[in-house]
């Protein structure tokens, strides 16, 4: 071997090395804490089973309050898109009221307004034929 590859040997041989002794150390740490909530002896782990079920249940009452929230919104929802679409309905009707009703008065003035102003003329033709004589 090279002297370059010699050295790349025991760089990862040191290095593996490193990495055993942090692991073993770890582990005797953990076992030791573990230890001392098990009164010694091996350490007690979960019920997986009953760690899937405390999950899934969680979940569960999670999504049944988002349902009864949803359920919320959009009955608030729909109940402002009544209140609206029927003042709307109101407001139109009214307007539509209002419309006619001025309609009305304005043609009612236009026939006075025209029936003045025929007049008028009509007086103003016999002035002028009278006058003419």
């Amino acid at each position: 071997m090279t002297a370059s590859t010699d050295q790349f040997v025991d760089i990862a041989k040191r290095s593996q090395d490193a990495v055993t002794e942090s692991l073993r150390t770890w582990t005797e740490t953990v076992q030791g804490f573990a230890g001392q909530f098990t009164g010694g002896g091996r350490p007690q782990l979960p019920d997986t089973t009953v760690a899937v079920d405390r999950v899934f249940d969680f979940a569960e009452q999670m999504l049944a309050q988002q349902r009864e929230l949803t359920k919320t919104v959009v009955g608030a929802s729909r109940s402002a898109v009544e209140t609206v679409t029927e003042q709307a309905a109101k407001a139109a009707e009214s307007v539509t009221e209002h419309t006619l009703h001025n309609t009305e008065r304005v043609s009612g003035t236009a026939d006075e307004a025209t029936k003045d102003a025929a007049e008028k003329a009509a007086g103003a033709a016999r002035s002028t034929r009278a006058s003419s004589k």
